[in-house]
């Protein structure tokens, strides 16, 4: 193969996952506790090295060229999103690090049963069973037992401590679970507001993260910023489709040429 075509081919596919991984950020830069996907790309070393050189008659103008790019699994900026007050009393915001807990699917089994469902989306209202869920899936919440949170009828009497009690008066109903993993490794994007930690290994949140009552945390996504990446990212691909043009051209003048003395 045209190793230049091969390099630009390289490059057009790593922009496309870029590209992905960008607009889908953007997409979400106005959902509620939504966490920026970081993508990470480190440079592949050609087939000669890699291989510990034993290709004895490479070409050491090629090796010298690279092998291209490779992208790494993506990543979740855990950093701390903007809070937004709110008239609503079921409006929840973690500042700090933790999530709160989500109740799994019924019917899981297997691994992923072992699994646990996070989220820092706090949106929450009331459904018909009574129970605290999430307002755009109706996932329920946990409580500290690992159970459904169950509240009062009169809502507008709710209030909830910086440490996640919920209270209705002086009587404390529920406790949400605010819990970090223990490896912020095995968290992985599960859609509808949650991220799901595979293995289900939790800690109690630090002293220092506090629930705010009527707040919800915004996306971590810079919108202009991301608009401005996507731009460039677009041009990105632009060239390297150009340069698999270019060498694809190249090479069918080659065959032209010399296909006349065959």
């Amino acid at each position: 193969m045209n190793y230049g075509f091969y390099l630009s081919t390289a490059g057009a596919i790593t922009g496309m996952r870029r590209l992905d991984t960008v607009a889908n950020n953007l997409a979400n830069s106005t959902t509620v506790g939504f966490k920026a996907d970081l993508m990470s790309i480190r440079a592949r070393l050609p087939e000669n090295l890699e291989q510990g050189g034993v290709y004895a008659d490479t070409n050491s103008a090629l090796d010298a060229l690279g092998g291209g790019t490779l992208f790494e699994p993506n990543r979740i900026d855990l950093s701390q999103g903007p809070l937004r007050e709110t008239s609503n009393p079921l409006d929840v915001a973690i500042e700090g690090d933790g999530f709160f807990m989500l109740q799994q699917p019924k019917g899981v089994q297997g691994a992923a049963a072992a699994d646990r469902l996070l989220t820092r989306a706090g949106s929450l209202t009331r459904d018909t069973q009574g129970r605290l869920v999430l307002a755009t899936s109706g996932v329920p919440v946990l409580g500290d037992d690992g159970q459904p949170i169950v509240l009062p009828d009169d809502i507008s009497r709710v209030r909830i401590d910086n440490r996640g009690g919920i209270f209705q008066g002086t009587d404390q109903v529920g406790q949400l679970a605010v819990v970090v993993p223990t490896d912020t490794a095995n968290l992985r994007k599960e859609g509808r507001d949650a991220i799901r930690l595979l293995g289900g290994r939790t800690k109690d949140a630090p002293a220092g993260t506090v629930v705010h009552q009527k707040y919800l945390e915004d996306s971590t996504v810079d919108a202009v910023a991301t608009l401005a990446e996507l731009v460039k990212v677009s041009r990105g691909i632009e060239f390297s489709t150009r340069m698999m043009q270019t060498h694809d051209q190249m090479t069918g003048k080659l065959i032209d040429t010399f296909g006349r003395f065959g």
